[in-house]
């Protein structure tokens, strides 16, 4: 049962897509995707919530913002998340490994939900991606292909999630950073340091061939 998770994407109804959202009357980012009325192939409605691909179950349990729920680890760079289960139906615990299209558990309205749902998230790098885009691939695949779209340029002063990225990507090339989102000066020094090894232009600021050298350990990794 757990593969056909995979193979009928259209089964799925997406009740909130990734991105700006407002709930409760407050606008925020939506780390995932909410998603309802999966069906087993032949049109039956089912509830059941498999893993997305194989990997070490890292966190189990239940908080006021997600209800019962897990994180998976794939691999040093991929974790997923899967909130709002039913109460008592997860089926993992923390050091678990499972397979891809392991049944984790079942959808249910537990934390901060208005209804039954499943919500999915997806972090590379340490950054939240559209899941809809990964749907189709396994994340070994995803990995090697994975943040290679274009990228804003980053300079001093920037904020937010792709700069937690660049300071995440900077630490696997042999930085020390704190990965706290905000572009200072000691991630302006880490990344002219890198730039100068790599035979680029020193300038301080994340471009598109910063990017791509970046990008080099992911993708060979």
């Amino acid at each position: 049962m757990g593969s056909r998770f995979f193979k009928n994407y259209d089964g799925y109804k997406i009740t909130y897509p990734f991105g700006e959202r407002v709930i409760f009357g407050k606008r925020e980012h939506h780390s995932g995707v909410d998603l309802v009325a999966l069906t087993d192939g032949g049109g039956a409605v089912s509830d059941w919530v498999v893993a997305f691909d194989a990997g070490e179950v890292i966190e189990a349990g239940y908080s006021d913002r997600s209800g019962y729920y897990c994180k998976i680890r794939h691999d040093e760079t991929a974790v997923t998340i899967y909130c709002h289960f039913k109460k008592d139906t997860l089926r993992v615990k923390k050091g678990d490994f499972v397979k891809r299209g392991d049944l984790l558990g079942y959808m249910g309205s537990t934390g901060r939900s208005t209804g039954a749902h499943l919500h999915l998230g997806v972090a590379l790098y340490g950054e939240y991606v559209d899941p809809e885009k990964y749907f189709k691939k396994n994340l070994s695949e995803v990995n090697k292909l994975t943040l290679t779209h274009e990228r804003k340029v980053l300079k001093k002063g920037a904020v937010g999630g792709e700069v937690r990225l660049l300071q995440t990507m900077l630490n696997f090339h042999g930085a020390a950073l704190s990965v706290d989102s905000s572009f200072g000066a000691a991630t302006e020094k880490a990344l002219k340091e890198f730039q100068k090894i790599r035979g680029l232009a020193a300038d301080g600021s994340a471009g598109p061939a910063t990017w791509n050298e970046l990008m080099k350990i992911a993708k060979n990794s």
